[in-house]
């Protein structure tokens, strides 16, 4: 599995007000830097346009040290972003949209918890990360298959 270009979010997960898709204020302008700017962003929020990739948050993406990292970055690298950056976590969930269920679920759950930072991300078509800010917001009316309960986070 890859992160990269810009996807539109489904109506279901945008209607959450959950996740922060970033992207470039120039429309012209794309990379397949998501997982970078979303690190980026769930380290420096802001209150407005948190979406937006500024020349702020660019600078304070250099902070980070994706040395022998590629984009799109695969979820199998993300280990080296955590090691290469000892002050982050970073965990993966999936989403699939079934024609009657839309489930999330886990892809990839960081062993290194006891972080100063830890940063949730949504991939999505095999190929996009967008930043968490809001776990539970984006679980709310979930059911597990065994109790048919919210899950809570």
């Amino acid at each position: 599995m890859r992160g990269g270009t810009d996807v539109k979010l489904p109506k279901f997960l945008t209607s959450k007000k959950a996740l922060i898709n970033t992207k470039f204020r120039n429309e012209n302008k794309t990379d397949n830097q998501c997982f970078k700017w979303c690190i980026a962003r769930a380290l420096n929020p802001v209150k407005d346009h948190p979406e937006r990739i500024t020349g702020k948050l660019e600078e304070q993406a250099e902070t980070l040290n994706f040395k022998n990292i590629s984009f799109p970055v695969k979820l199998r690298d993300i280990n080296k972003v955590v090691i290469q950056n000892p002050n982050i976590s970073v965990n993966v969930l999936g989403y699939d949209d079934d024609d009657k269920k839309k489930i999330i679920y886990p892809l990839r759950i960081s062993e290194m918890d006891k972080r100063l930072h830890e940063v949730n991300l949504l991939m999505l078509e095999d190929k996009h990360y967008v930043l968490i800010n809001s776990m539970s917001r984006l679980l709310t009316r979930q059911k597990t298959k065994h109790t048919k309960k919210d899950i809570s986070v």
